[in-house]
């Protein structure tokens, strides 16, 4: 099982070209962003792997957070602090 943090609308991989004499870069960070909990699992003897849970900050899973490119099989769910919980852990 691997969980993993994440922040939407937080780009990686960006490639930044200074001169050399530029020791620190700072950027601007979005202050409107979220952060969610991805837990993902496999499985060593080939079986099919559980789905995905993906945990958002919150109380309810509002209707426009749903794309209509996920699979179907992802799980997702809230929590007030946007991380696993034993009732989430345990559904």
């Amino acid at each position: 099982m691997d969980e993993s943090g994440v922040r939407i609308g937080c780009p990686t991989g960006e490639i930044v070209i200074v001169p050399t004499q530029v020791k620190e870069l700072y950027t601007a960070s979005p202050e409107n962003r979220k952060s969610l909990t991805i837990i993902e699992t496999i499985c060593a003897d080939r079986r099919e792997p559980p789905p995905p849970v993906i945990i958002c900050p919150g109380e309810k899973i509002m209707e426009n957070w749903i794309q209509d490119n996920l699979t179907g099989a992802e799980v997702i769910t809230v929590s007030p602090t946007s991380y696993t919980n034993e009732h989430i852990a345990l559904a």
